[in-house]
């Protein structure tokens, strides 16, 4: 345990992240609500132009936004795992899909982050979604056999505003020429960019866009959760063999 973790302990005493109950980080009710859901093609609306298909592993809402928050804002870094096995999931099911309609031969697989700013990063103590891009590459390669790893290729650069608060025209704008590749995967390799939440998709549209601009294939996107809009949701992607129960 963290000695962050330790000290809030003592002064809040434990609860769930998820529900704020006293007990564990996460209590076993919260716990089965996370895993009850499958992973989702979702699509905010609008869509932004060039997203890649996207799989979020749960809605945001519920004891999925105390987990999140409590990982990232309260350097709750034992909520990783938990995070980082749906991440997983949400990504075995992109691989699959794709793999079963044709669009992709199994091979070498590159999880890339969403960029966080460096203002962040400092204070939360740690480049959050990184971390849990790569939690998640380990569960995906135990699973499949393939070399997935976790690469920051996509970093940002100049100014750019939190993104909460914002909506989905702002989200791009504020983003539009402020993110850059700063290198690329190994020959043969598809990137899956990967993000916490998805809300407008403003961040996994333009991550894929320098990307590609790169000479990048990206394959498609994953993400923890997606926050519910309507309609937020096409189609089901097929179970997926192997993947994280």
């Amino acid at each position: 345990m963290r000695l962050v973790e330790a000290a809030a302990d003592l002064l809040l005493g434990r609860t769930c992240a998820g529900c704020g109950r006293a007990g564990p980080m996460v209590c076993p009710r919260c716990a089965a609500w996370v895993r009850a859901y499958g992973p989702r093609i979702v699509r905010p609306r609008p869509t932004p132009r060039g997203l890649p298909m996207t799989v979020a592993a749960a809605p945001y809402t519920g004891p999925m936004r105390g987990l999140i928050h409590r990982y990232k804002e309260a350097s709750a870094w034992g909520l990783a795992g938990l995070l980082g096995e749906r991440l997983a999931w949400a990504v075995l099911t992109l691989l699959h899909r794709c793999a079963e309609d044709g669009l992709w031969t199994p091979g070498p697989v590159v999880l890339v982050p969403a960029p966080s700013r460096r203002s962040a990063v400092l204070r939360r103590g740690s480049d959050v979604t990184a971390r849990l891009a790569a939690a998640a590459a380990t569960r995906v390669g135990a699973a499949t056999g393939l070399p997935v790893v976790m690469r920051r290729l996509v970093r940002m650069r100049g100014r750019t505003s939190d993104q909460a608060g914002l909506d989905a025209q702002q989200r791009a704008a504020n983003l539009r020429g402020n993110l850059v590749v700063t290198g690329g995967p190994e020959v043969g390799a598809v990137a899956v960019p990967i993000d916490d939440v998805i809300t407008t998709g403003a961040t996994m549209a333009e991550s894929a866009r320098v990307l590609r601009s790169a000479g990048v294939r990206v394959l498609g996107a994953a993400t923890v959760a997606a926050t519910p809009r309507r309609p937020s949701v096409s189609g089901t992607p097929r179970p997926v063999a192997g993947a994280p129960p």
